[in-house]
């Protein structure tokens, strides 16, 4: 697809007819308002690790499936994993081991109670 300023991506829907937008106030779920914590945090003006155009970079860059099948909070993850790892400040050999880490905890959190 294309207009007057070139090529549009799958992501670049402004301007398509959508029908009417529901108008509805969704509370945020706890684990977005981590993920916006840890953008800002990651992008802010001291640290200056992710910024928001890589962060809107890495999701326009996941492809339709993937981009249509992730909520708005998820791909911000998604697209701040895949960076922190581009970048050499985490491995994914080391997420996955803090993941599995936090799994255990949980499961004996858990079964604790």
């Amino acid at each position: 697809m294309q207009d007057d300023k070139g090529p549009k991506g799958y992501h670049d829907v402004g301007g398509d007819a959508a029908g009417s937008i529901p108008i509805v106030e969704l509370p945020w779920l706890h684990w977005e308002k981590q993920v916006e914590a840890i953008r800002g945090l990651l992008g802010d003006g001291t640290r200056r690790i992710v910024s928001l155009d890589e962060v809107r970079r890495g999701f326009e860059s996941f492809g339709v499936e993937k981009y249509n099948s992730l909520s708005f909070y998820r791909r911000r993850l998604e697209a701040m994993t895949d960076i922190l790892i581009e970048k050499g400040v985490v491995s994914r050999a080391e997420l996955d081991q803090a993941i599995a880490d936090s799994r255990t905890r949980w499961a004996e959190f858990d079964s604790s109670r």
